[in-house]
């Protein structure tokens, strides 16, 4: 009842099979367990019957990785979000929980119960090993008003949302993929930088934490998922009172210093209420068992956090009943990328290209996406004004409008009149960004990163408060 297995096929049959078998809290779709939005019912229906049918009274967790950007395993189902730096860079935090509310009212209407987002991590730029244009940005403060905003986005369709990845992840030479991250910055440093989100998304009431495989100096030479001190400080200093997780037990950062089975109790035996993916789950499952059977797991700890998820559940199941049930607008991905995208031009206020673009960068179907957008505005190809797409955070070039599409650390490098934050490469991005560009739509992001030109956004806002 606290482990949640990866599931990679698509037969609901075997899915429900393993949660009845493993007698697991959940189970989290992966990639290659989605294909089309029948199948995807399918499954979690299957899911949730078996569930219900092993004597408990609360709901399966059924989740995946929606993050919006390089994170959507449900992209090709519905519209998609760009990444969270898109919300960091809004100017407009209540956009951003309608939009999060949309995406969590279309996993609803799936089957999901869960969803492991937001990202809480605050990135320290071009430095960061694996979060970049995952996170909402640089500023701890603006960091943990967005996640607000997503997490009652999240609440108000019933999807229950998880901050990640906590001590922060955004600020470490690592990626727990592949090694453990080494934390050296102080407690002091990190309470008032990659802690401080976190802190935020607690005092609002954020059900869930996600705790990552980086080691902390001062909390000793464990990860973080198996570290007491890591558990007692979101206890005692954030007071937080939620269900603690553990980010995928399969990673590098925990699967190098515990064998299979060891790293799920390591992991409980500190304090985590929920495991995420452990590599063999009938093999933690048993070590479970044996853990609390030889004494070195003590039951208590165990019914600690059963109960946990179980109140956890039991409130989702609750707020499903009351949730929003309105129909979901298809094009609110399109609308985000375009009102959240960041601008700094001279021309802000109107069209930023000519009657024709030329368009280079990116992947020929990006640029015929664009191309098609454009055309709905009458805006033709061939000659007027260059558009550049830089599919890479570290990306620069020349032209008359330099997009980002990933995060914007080569901006600066490049040589433009007008400079584009888009934080996002899907099909709704670049229709968001063709509105931009033709002057449909005005972008309201700001940069969630310094060291750049002033942004139409803020202009806009400087107006406003003048």
């Amino acid at each position: 009842m606290v482990l949640v297995a990866a599931w990679n096929s698509t037969d609901p049959a075997g899915a429900a099979a393993l949660v009845a078998n493993e007698h697991l809290a959940g189970v989290i779709l992966m990639g290659d367990a989605i294909d089309s939005r029948e199948q995807v019912m399918a499954t979690t229906s299957a899911i949730a019957t078996a569930a219900a049918a092993d004597h408990r009274w609360w709901p399966a967790i059924i989740s995946t990785d929606q993050e919006g950007g390089p994170v959507a395993r449900l992209r090709g189902l519905g519209p998609d979000l760009p990444a969270f730096m898109a919300a960091g860079s809004a100017t407009d935090a209540e956009s951003v929980t309608a939009a999060y509310a949309a995406q969590a009212r279309d996993m609803a209407q799936l089957g999901f119960t869960v969803v492991w987002a937001p990202i809480a991590d605050v990135t320290v730029g071009a430095s960061d090993a694996t979060i970049g244009v995952r996170s909402a940005g640089t500023d701890p403060t603006q960091v943990g008003q967005t996640v607000v905003a997503a997490m009652e986005g999240f609440l108000s369709a019933g999807v229950m949302p998880s901050a990640k990845h906590f001590p922060g992840h955004g600020s470490v030479a690592a990626d727990s993929h592949v090694a453990l991250p080494v934390q050296t910055a102080s407690l002091d440093t990190l309470a008032a930088r990659d802690f401080a989100p976190f802190a935020a998304a607690i005092d609002h009431g954020i059900p869930m934490v996600m705790t990552g495989h980086i080691a902390v100096s001062e909390w000793g030479s464990a990860p973080a998922t198996t570290a007491p001190a890591a558990y007692d400080y979101l206890r005692h200093n954030l007071d937080f009172t939620g269900v603690a997780v553990t980010d995928a037990m399969n990673m590098a950062g925990v699967t190098d210093l515990y064998g299979p089975g060891a790293a799920e109790v390591a992991a409980l035996a500190a304090g985590a209420d929920l495991i995420l993916m452990p590599r063999d789950p009938a093999l933690a499952r048993q070590a479970i068992i044996t853990a609390v059977t030889d004494g070195t797991l003590p039951r208590s700890r165990l019914d600690e956090a059963v109960g946990r998820v179980a109140l956890m559940m039991e409130w989702q199941e609750a707020l499903s009943v009351q949730a929003d049930r309105a129909p979901v607008d298809a094009g609110y991905a399109r609308t985000a990328a375009a009102t959240w995208a960041t601008v700094s031009s001279p021309s802000c206020g109107g069209r930023l290209v000519a009657d024709s673009v030329t368009l280079r960068g990116g992947w020929p179907a990006e640029r015929e996406i664009l191309a098609q957008a454009l055309a709905e505005h009458g805006i033709g190809e061939g000659g007027g004004t260059s558009v550049l797409l830089l599919g890479s955070g570290q990306g620069s070039g020349t032209a008359d409008v330099v997009v980002a599409m990933d995060a914007p650390w080569g901006l600066p490098a490049s040589t433009a009149t007008t400079y584009v934050g888009l934080y996002g490469r899907s099909a709704d991005a670049l229709r968001g960004l063709a509105d931009v560009l033709a002057g449909a739509v005005a972008p309201g992001g700001t940069w969630a990163i310094p060291g750049m030109p002033p942004a139409c956004a803020d202009n806009a806002l400087a107006g406003r408060n003048g």
